[in-house]
């Protein structure tokens, strides 16, 4: 194996093992809040409980709307106002 290869798999090496600790790091607890946030708002919805699993702060019904999508306008804005929250 020559020098120029061992030099090469060790620059690949390193760069997955910081792609790696970037994602564990920064973006999985990232998501995990968000998907868990988004649970304890569907929980409040369909319940009417508050729950607070991950212990942040925010429970079910704050309305904080982080994870809503965004649209890019079109026919689909005119469903915007027939959504159920809850059982009523």
């Amino acid at each position: 194996m020559s020098v120029k290869k061992i030099f090469m798999t060790l620059i690949i090496v390193i760069c997955c093992v910081i792609l790696g600790a970037f994602i564990i790091n920064i973006l999985l607890p990232n998501v995990t809040t968000t998907l868990i946030n988004a649970v304890e708002d569907q929980l409040f919805n369909a319940t009417g409980m508050k729950f607070d699993f991950n212990n942040d702060g925010t429970v079910g019904g704050t309305g904080n709307g982080q994870y809503a999508g965004e649209r890019d306008g079109g026919e689909d804005e005119i469903n915007d106002e027939q959504t159920v929250d809850g059982f009523q």
